[in-house]
């Protein structure tokens, strides 16, 4: 009956710090070995191996300036291999616990909320005889909490344009990362003319001017083998197109004149790569899901007609020239790009056209998202996107009122069961638009989830009382019809009822449903969330009989409108199931509810917040039935899992703990 603003979420809690060590039941399985986790980036088709890699028990720190090829020897070193390797992006620490937690997932087979699986994760790091190999890929923060402690068996590889960011690391061995020497820079060139090598002629001289940087050498060496150029005929291009490049520094210019000529080529051999790459100079650097880059808005941002294939082709002809990195060989299709490549991209953008660009990048993040994250990658990359385009381009996303997208990395961090850090995230974007435009409808927006996620953190009457103050001031700005303003009465409504007054909430609910009916129409999903509640509080006051009968009748209207397998549909489902069994009809709830839940595991996945409810309801009524010892193990395994994934003090988890010690009285 939940009803946040721009999306709705299941429930939640923030675990706190763990001490001591932490076990994760059926994390016993054993591993297939190899083990690989993350999206190694394929090689260049001209490395240069350089340095020498970790030994046992050592972590490597490649530091330096952009454009050096640090990343490109950390996925040299992670491909050596060793029985498990993990790749995970470093840029912000979001990214490093998404990570963490994804690796817990894969060796031990069991989703976890964020601080248990970190904690798993470090302890069995520091403590297997597996061999392992982890990359921290362009580290920025320090990172306290999050090193693994290396043991005899594990190896590190940690990427950074920060000598100090990785300085407190045991066993850490810092390499400087340098140009590349002569013999280098004329190898890397000679390795794009492998089949040509008549075409190296000039390589010395092309690489001198090239000032030896890794990156400007391996884009010069994609535009010549595309166009069968050898390296004398480049420099000429080069040295032409040098001239009118005299601002930044060295290897500012170096960049912009290799990438002006390879994006010419590019947009010559398919028109829509230069959008793309605008779009993608506007995202994560560490990595685009494909997703995004061939979504619907940025289709209809190209020329009229493209369809995926023709992104997909305009992508691979970026990927040839080296301007980005295609790797669809992951789990989660991605782009990466260079953030010296994209700077060149942004720089040449006049402030329309980032502000288009931005609005693209943002829609198209937005439609990538999924309804259900059953992905959690997926999630960490469309949040570190997100934040990517709300760096470049935050003003563009803020004004004239908030972008969609940025509400949507906040409830997803609440959703994944971060709480107190969507608390925070809603915060700090309150603070930021409220310097912008005091009074606009995304200000007004954003009071309305942070008071969501208060309650969510266990602040449910400081939750009631800032939708109290919120529901006034959007009725003088929007007027008492908007959309937004019933909402509010929806969510007073039902913090009324959890604080204990049943006759309030249902009052309240069905004084709205006239209005909202009268507003968004009858089938308007806002309008059927409303029955819904007038349903259950009808319940809650005592009338079970007339609480069935209305939640029947709003089942046929929500399969008809939103179709069998929505979240809403499947919770009217539940409650009919619920509402069986307080009438008196308690066969009739234990196959209701032993239908609905293959449905929920199908469509919600096993551990989803809803589906525990579903099994942790199951099993009581199983026990009802007779079948008092398997209620007894189901209610351990939901119990186990309602811990893992919201809490041991999330009064759900509280709920099942007490329903386990009824049953274990009576099974005695």
């Amino acid at each position: 009956m939940r009803d946040n603003r721009m999306g709705s979420v299941g429930k939640a809690v923030q675990a706190g710090t763990i001490h001591g060590g932490v076990h994760l039941n059926g994390a016993s399985r054993d591993l297939t070995l190899p083990c690989w986790f993350g999206p190694i980036p394929p090689p260049a088709k001209g490395f240069q191996r350089r340095g020498q890699a970790p030994g046992p028990g050592e972590c490597v720190v490649l530091c330096g300036m952009g454009g050096l090829g640090k990343t490109q020897l950390a996925a040299e070193y992670a491909r050596a291999g060793a029985e498990v390797v993990a790749w995970i992006t470093a840029a912000s620490r979001d990214d490093v616990v998404s990570g963490l937690v994804g690796l817990a997932a894969q060796l031990s087979g069991v989703t976890e909320d964020p601080d248990r699986a970190v904690a798993w994760v470090l302890s069995w790091l520091a403590t297997t005889d597996t061999p392992w190999l982890l990359v921290f890929d362009d580290v920025w923060d320090t990172l306290d909490g999050l090193w693994p402690t290396l043991s005899p068996a594990g190896r590190m590889v940690v990427t950074t344009r920060r000598q100090d960011a990785a300085a407190h690391v045991d066993g850490r061995r810092l390499v400087a990362m340098g140009l590349f020497t002569p013999a280098q820079s004329q190898a890397c060139l000679a390795g794009y003319h492998a089949d040509r090598p008549h075409l190296v002629d000039g390589a010395e001289e092309l690489a001198v001017e090239l000032g030896h940087l890794p990156l400007a050498i391996g884009q010069a060496g994609a535009y010549m083998a595309d166009r069968r150029l050898s390296c004398a005929q480049y420099l000429a291009r080069w040295r032409t197109r040098e001239l009118e490049t005299l601002s930044g520094t060295e290897t500012d210019r170096t960049v912009a004149v290799t990438w002006s000529l390879s994006v010419e080529r590019a947009v010559e051999l398919e028109p829509a790569a230069g959008p793309l790459l605008r779009l993608a100079a506007l995202l994560d650097p560490n990595g685009i899901p494909l997703s995004v880059l061939t979504s619907p808005p940025v289709l209809n941002h190209l020329t009229a007609g493209t369809t995926e294939e023709d992104a997909w082709d305009a992508l691979a002809c970026l990927d040839r020239l080296s301007l980005i990195t295609l790797d669809e060989r992951s789990d989660t299709a991605t782009v990466r790009v260079h953030a010296l490549v994209q700077r060149a991209t942004r720089e040449r953008l006049s402030d329309t056209e980032l502000a288009a660009t931005a609005q693209v990048a943002a829609d198209a993040l937005l439609a990538a998202w999924p309804r259900i994250e059953l992905d959690a990658r997926l999630g960490a990359a469309l949040r570190a996107n997100t934040a990517a385009l709300a760096t470049t381009a935050r003003a563009h996303l803020q004004q004239p009122d908030i972008h969609v997208v940025l509400i949507r990395a906040g409830n997803n961090l609440g959703e994944i069961g971060q709480v107190a850090r969507a608390f925070t995230y809603f915060t700090h974007l309150h603070a930021a638009m409220t310097q912008l435009s005091p009074d606009s409808h995304g200000v007004l927006v954003i009071r309305h989830n942070l008071a969501y996620w208060r309650a969510q953190t266990g602040d449910a009457a400081g939750a009631f009382a800032d939708l109290e103050t919120l529901l006034p001031e959007q009725i003088r700005l929007l007027g008492r019809d908007h959309p937004d303003a019933l909402t509010t009465r929806h969510n007073l409504a039902q913090w009324r009822g959890r604080t204990g007054d049943a006759a309030g909430a249902l009052a309240d609910y069905e004084a709205l449903l006239p209005d909202r009916t009268r507003v968004l129409g009858p089938d308007h999903r806002d309008t059927l969330l409303t029955r819904y509640g007038i349903a259950y509080w009808r319940g809650k006051t005592g009338d079970p009989t007339g609480a069935l009968a209305d939640h029947e009748v709003l089942l046929a209207d929500r399969i008809r409108v939103l179709g069998p397998d929505h979240p809403d549909t499947l919770a009217t489902r539940h409650s009919i199931a619920y509402w069986l069994g307080e009438s008196g009809d308690a066969a009739g709830a234990l196959a209701e509810y032993e239908t609905l839940l293959p449905d929920k595991i199908r469509v919600m996945g096993p551990e989803h917040p809803d589906t525990l409810l579903t099994r942790h309801n199951l099993a009581q009524r199983r026990g009802i039935a007779g079948d008092r010892a398997g209620t007894r193990a189901e209610l351990e395994a939901v119990l186990d899992a309602r811990s893992r994934v919201l809490g041991p003090d999330h009064p759900d988890t509280l709920l099942t703990r007490q329903e386990l010690a009824h049953w274990q009285r009576e099974t005695k």
